[in-house]
């Protein structure tokens, strides 16, 4: 007894001496592991109280109680645990100008000629000033080269890479990137713009943190308000960005450094980016995919970085290679940026097809090693290949049963699961973004995702080798 006695007073004495911040850290850990709990036998019992009421449909139910379980504990850590790390560590000033690196901003355009001027204006704004521009002109056939050859006039260290036949944005960055001088490299999509301080928060965040190898910006929709489908897909981008986004980048495993703000360590991507320009799927080359699979690359490059090397051992990118890592890849909601989303349906249906294409493709490009990262985010990824394969068959069972006048309270209450996981997502918007005229639109995607969007994985799948994309 006199022994417990002592090693408990040494295990008080221990805590008193734990500071402040790891006591919160402790907390938060402890409420994650406490919510995750309650989500779950919450779970339990509301799936027993149907599988009584409605016996004979019991995967239905399971599939939709699943569903708000996972999201439930998604949001959980990302309101808890994940830190902007903009915001942490020394502030550029407090370091040698000599240490600051240049930043390499690119872009890749093909027919912009109505947006490019403003994408560069946004580039040239930054408050950051150690940076060089690369446009890299994918042979367009709108007038979108004199627009750039007018701006150079303006800017004459802007540099014009003006290719002679369309390779798509992959191919066409990776000239960028031959050309690029800096240590890190910064992307944009030719319809986005830059808030005047992203590239100085981007550039803080890879000074103080060593291991990180990636880092996406938040983006939200800068044709929002335009009409009921930009609203809606503003509302949802919020979500996708400062809730999801922000989950993985608390473990340090962001799946997608999306488009609109993209920034690499050029020692984390140069080596495989032979491989990612020429990245083939099924026997073809894969054109879309590309944020994707260049986070990927980084993400996973302790297992499958040897094999790159190998297999391109003989391109330019591996003449110097660089010190393989286990990199970070992380989020920052204050690196900010604006995009041109869809404002009409079938450009947005059109969108919807790249993008679960990219998926697919990315599906089979990181299942072998994903499971190697922490438990929660590695658990989440894996569960939400899961929700989107079971989608569309969930959808049709939903649909067979409401035409037959069958089960329809589980049409009620699977339509009002749905909508609920809309309006956390809605009510995070509001909490994240007071200002936002848009949050209550985010329900109305949740249920257009789940009626409508589910199916395009299933055309998506049809069509894989088919490459070609528009605006229109």
């Amino acid at each position: 007894m006199q022994a417990l006695g002592l090693q408990l007073n040494n295990f008080l004495l221990f805590l008193k001496r734990i500071t402040p911040s790891a006591r919160q850290a402790l907390k938060i850990e402890k409420n994650i592991v406490l919510g995750s709990i309650i989500c779950l036998l919450l779970a339990f019992l509301v799936n027993k109280i149907f599988t009584i009421t409605l016996n004979g449909i019991k995967p239905i139910i399971a599939y939709g109680v699943l569903v708000v379980t996972v999201h439930l504990l998604v949001f959980s850590i990302s309101l808890t645990k994940y830190r902007d790390l903009a915001k942490a560590g020394k502030n550029l000033h407090q370091f040698k100008e000599e240490e600051l690196p240049l930043v390499s901003c690119m872009v890749a355009v093909h027919n912009e000629q109505d947006f490019v001027t403003e994408c560069l204006d946004s580039i040239y704004g930054q408050t950051y000033e150690h940076i060089e521009v690369i446009v890299v002109n994918d042979c367009s056939t709108d007038s979108t080269r004199r627009v750039l050859r007018a701006y150079k006039k303006k800017h004459k260290d802007l540099k014009v890479i003006n290719l002679k036949q369309n390779v798509g944005k992959k191919a066409a960055l990776t000239e960028a990137m031959l050309t690029a001088k800096g240590t890190i490299f910064a992307h944009t999509d030719s319809d986005s713009v830059w808030d005047k301080d992203a590239i100085k928060r981007i550039v803080r965040i890879f000074m103080n943190n060593e291991d990180v190898g990636a880092i996406s910006g938040h983006g939200r929709a800068k044709n929002g308000g335009e009409n009921l489908i930009t609203k809606v897909q503003d509302s949802w981008m919020e979500g996708q960005f400062s809730i999801r986004k922000a989950f993985e980048s608390a473990y340090g495993a962001v799946t997608c450094v999306s488009g609109p703000l993209a920034a690499y360590r050029k020692e984390a991507v140069y080596n495989v980016l032979g491989a990612w320009r020429d990245d083939r799927f099924l026997g073809s080359e894969f054109r879309f995919a590309t944020d994707r699979t260049l986070t990927a690359m980084v993400l996973g490059s302790t297992w499958i970085r040897g094999k790159i090397l190998k297999k391109y051992a003989k391109t330019k990118f591996t003449r110097n290679i660089y010190e393989q890592r286990d990199w970070k890849v992380v989020y920052s909601r204050s690196a900010r940026s604006q995009t041109i989303v869809p404002n009409t349906l079938k450009k947005f249906l059109k969108q919807q097809v790249r993008w679960k294409k990219s998926f697919v493709r990315n599906t089979f490009f990181n299942v072998p090693f994903f499971w190697r990262k922490p438990l929660p985010v590695a658990f989440i990824f894996y569960v939400h290949i899961l929700f989107v394969v079971c989608a569309p068959l969930v959808a049709s069972r939903i649909f067979l049963d409401f035409q037959r006048d069958r089960y329809f309270p589980v049409v009620i209450t699977y339509l009002v699961s749905v909508g609920i996981i809309g309006v956390m997502f809605a009510l995070a918007l509001r909490y994240q973004d007071k200002k936002t005229p848009y949050w209550y639109y985010r329900p109305l995607m949740s249920i257009f995702s789940a009626t409508v969007l589910s199916w395009i994985i299933i055309y998506s799948v049809l069509t894989i080798k088919k490459m070609t994309w528009s605006r229109d």
